[in-house]
């Protein structure tokens, strides 16, 4: 399979925020072998822009809002879920990422496939650690990623299917730092 890029987007002084940082830097130890390319995406969802053009392969990692338990892991074939911004306190710019999505979709920019995996957060406040039911997750995500890398797809089970309701995504907006 192709070069596979996974980008982890959060704010880790902001508890399960942070989740999408930790599974980078849990495949930086783990994954060293493999032909990945890992992107700290940080806070700026406009960024993530750079990274789509000339990707084979993107799987973006983030906290998402999606009504489950805290912990609850779900991967979505952008096209297959419904985006929607969720505005909070954490808001200092308009942009997420379901609008950088639409905006590379517009422009061309997109990567011939990318996936979105959500990890319901539990604890989003001013804090260095993730909680319990998000740091059990981490191996969920990780073997998500694994599949992709190995397979080009999640296996059965780990996706949304277009035939299924999809689920409301919403995803925190970004303080920018």
């Amino acid at each position: 399979m192709s070069r596979l890029t996974v980008i982890g987007v959060g704010n880790p002084q902001f508890g399960d925020d942070g989740v999408g940082i930790a599974v980078i830097q849990a495949l930086r130890k783990t994954q060293a072998e493999w032909d990945i390319e890992l992107i700290d995406g940080g806070t700026d969802t406009l960024g993530l822009l750079e990274y789509f053009p000339n990707r084979k392969h993107l799987v973006i990692v983030d906290a998402a809002r999606m009504g489950a338990e805290p912990g609850a892991v779900r991967c979505f074939d952008p096209s297959e879920a419904d985006l929607v911004l969720h505005w909070d306190h954490l808001s200092l710019h308009g942009m997420g990422l379901a609008e950088a999505y639409h905006l590379a979709t517009k422009l061309d920019m997109l990567p011939e496939r990318m996936w979105v995996i959500g990890v319901q957060p539990g604890i989003v406040a001013v804090s260095h650690r993730l909680s319990p039911a998000v740091r059990n997750a981490l191996p969920q995500v990780i073997t998500l990623i694994e599949n992709i890398y190995h397979h080009g797809k999640t296996l059965p089970g780990n996706t949304i299917k277009r035939n299924h309701p999809s689920p409301r995504f919403s995803k925190e907006v970004r303080v920018h730092g």
